[in-house]
């Protein structure tokens, strides 16, 4: 039997995240599911409205030559090859972007990506140390920014 640990694949790192995702959702205090439909990772009922959530996830990585230190870097499209598309307000209502490491989730409704193909936080962003402060300021800020724009 060989004890020693297999390095985690992409698609075991995106389960991984998904489900720590929907336990911040649900420590939270929202019913959460995981749901994998078309672009769609995880549904949200808020007051009986269903959210569309797609989660993104990054470990600590070196930035370009030109950006020294370390960061975060989230892709922010849907696809694979040539074949990559952004995320937009048909495919998701919120983003969920998930620093691996630190397994923190940053929330951010999808009006405030403004059409862009990735995300770049620094290395430090994850660290706040109220451990769902976080979670809990960017999904009530996205909450309150879907609640505007749908009248809801």
């Amino acid at each position: 039997m060989n004890i020693q640990p297999k390095a985690i694949s992409a698609i075991d790192k995106a389960t991984i995240t998904e489900h720590l995702c929907v336990t911040k959702l649900k420590k939270l205090g929202y019913d959460a599911s995981i749901v994998h439909m078309g672009a769609t990772d995880i549904t949200l009922d808020v007051d009986g409205v269903l959210l569309k959530v797609q989660v993104k996830s990054s470990g600590i990585k070196n930035t370009a030559p030109d950006r020294p230190g370390m960061g975060y870097h989230f892709s922010i499209t849907i696809g694979g090859g040539n074949n990559k598309s952004r995320v937009t307000n048909k495919d998701c209502d919120i983003l969920a972007m998930v620093g691996f490491e630190r397994e923190r989730v940053f929330f951010e409704h999808i009006t405030e990506c403004n059409n862009k193909y990735t995300i770049r936080k620094p290395k430090e962003f994850f660290d706040d140390p109220d451990i769902l402060g976080i979670e809990r300021r960017s999904l009530t800020k996205a909450l309150n920014i879907h609640k505007a724009i749908h009248n809801v």
